[in-house]
């Protein structure tokens, strides 16, 4: 078999690549349907799964109603733009400060602490010291993010008469990237050949594209129903290759990495070539972004996150997600990014 082969072969066994909600609102009627006409078996197992998908679907859209109505109950003169000055003139601080939308996988939604949570987003709150309306869910993908449900709920918030937003904070494309489909993007390589050299050139290319595609596309839902709002991305930072998980869910690097190198001729992997393999990766996705930056000036801004962490347990909790300390350094670049284009 070949390598592109076993690789596609491996991919088909599909895991969760994050924490994620399940997936299509229909799967429900979908399942009811197939045993009706006995495409699948019967009896409650297919259904309870389905229901469980859509109470899943429920408590997370009730979840984000709240969080809007809770900005919405805290928010002053909101439609007013940044730059006017009865905005900074008149009312009270909350008049002056920004207003900000949310979205994204779990770097801004993390979980745990249950029930509390963490991520960036939880940390750049108290560094600013005023709520974000954050509509980030841990396990999302870009492509996700862009496609249809989401898509029109992004729409609905960016078009809200209710509010305009000042900026828009996105994190995406770690969970396109990463999980069992990691080792797509892989290839066998001599084991002495440099570890950037595993990156399979067109397998990557391919992937960044679609993540691509799904940034241009929030761009232009962007500059159609709110232009005035500015959207702030990030390239993640470069993780150590431990091989920990969290709750069940993970390792999302080093399974794939092992394989690959394995089926490579290396029986004891080393993680720091490993470490390299993934900082390529992650490099060649925030050039991908800064590329973004350059044709959107001014009006998409990429937040130096890389670099910012130290590739050890001191600053990451598991293989993808930082520590709280972690999640608060990179909430001050955040911050500092927000102030660059905010000042005062």
């Amino acid at each position: 078999m070949t390598s592109r082969k076993r690789n596609r072969s491996v991919a088909k066994r599909r895991t969760q690549t994050g924490l994620k909600h399940s997936p299509s609102t229909e799967s429900g009627v979908v399942a009811q349907s197939a045993q009706a006409q006995g495409l699948l078996p019967s009896g409650p197992s297919i259904r309870r799964v389905a229901d469980e998908s859509q109470m899943l679907r429920e408590r997370v859209a009730k979840e984000r109603a709240e969080r809007y109505a809770a900005y919405l109950g805290w928010v002053e003169r909101p439609t007013e733009p940044p730059a006017t000055a009865d905005r900074y003139l008149a009312g009270r601080e909350r008049a002056k400060q920004l207003r900000i939308l949310a979205e994204g996988d779990s770097w801004f939604e993390y979980p745990l602490p249950w029930p509390r949570g963490d991520g960036v987003v939880f940390q750049l709150q108290k560094l600013l010291g005023y709520p974000i309306l954050n509509m980030a869910h841990h396990g999302a993908e870009v492509r996700q993010i862009l496609a249809l449900s989401e898509r029109q709920e992004i729409i609905t918030r960016l078009s809200d008469p209710n509010v305009r937003y000042d900026a828009m904070l996105f994190s995406g494309g770690g969970n396109d990237l990463v999980g069992d489909q990691f080792c797509i993007w892989l290839k066998d390589i001599q084991p002495e050949a440099p570890p950037a050299e595993m990156l399979d050139d067109d397998a990557v290319n391919a992937a960044l594209s679609i993540v691509e595609t799904g940034y241009r596309e929030l761009m232009t839902i962007r500059d159609k129903h709110s232009p005035t709002t500015i959207i702030f991305a990030h390239g993640y930072d470069f993780p150590p290759i431990t091989g920990i998980g969290v709750c069940n869910v993970g390792p999302w690097l080093k399974p794939s990495l092992d394989f690959v190198y394995r089926e490579s001729g290396v029986p004891t992997p080393d993680p720091n070539k490993e470490f390299i393999v993934v900082k390529a990766l992650l490099e060649r996705f925030s050039a991908m972004l800064k590329k973004l930056e350059t044709q959107h000036a001014g009006r998409f801004v990429v937040v130096p996150t890389q670099g910012t962490l130290t590739a050890d347990d001191s600053d990451w909790q598991n293989e993808i997600h930082p520590t709280s300390g972690g999640f608060v350094k990179i909430a001050q670049k955040f911050k500092a990014a927000l102030a660059g284009v905010f000042p005062g």
